[in-house]
């Protein structure tokens, strides 16, 4: 999804603004969230996925596009490794951007 179409879906309540990473990984996915919990990543040019390097840069891309709240998902494979169920294996928090 392109930035302007994200800012739309955000404006048309679509979609809900949201960053999601992975405990080991060293960057941030930028997108939004429908109702259902679908997550659509923003995409580059030539359909690239477009990541941020830091928690900052995504709050602050978000932002740029009009967002006022994001939801962050943490993920961690660990807690699948131990045997926690699919459905706890990640951590969401509203918060202010």
């Amino acid at each position: 999804m392109q930035p302007q179409q994200l800012a739309k879906a955000f404006e048309d309540n679509h979609l809900y603004p949201a960053i999601i990473n992975t405990a080991d990984a060293t960057h941030y996915l930028v997108g939004g969230e429908d109702k259902q919990g679908n997550f659509y990543q923003l995409s580059a040019p030539q359909h690239q996925h477009k990541t941020c390097l830091s928690f900052e840069q995504a709050k602050q891309f978000l932002k740029s596009l009009g967002a006022e709240e994001a939801e962050f998902t943490l993920q961690t494979a660990y807690d699948e490794m131990i045997g926690v169920p699919t459905e706890h294996c990640q951590s969401k928090m509203r918060l202010k951007l």
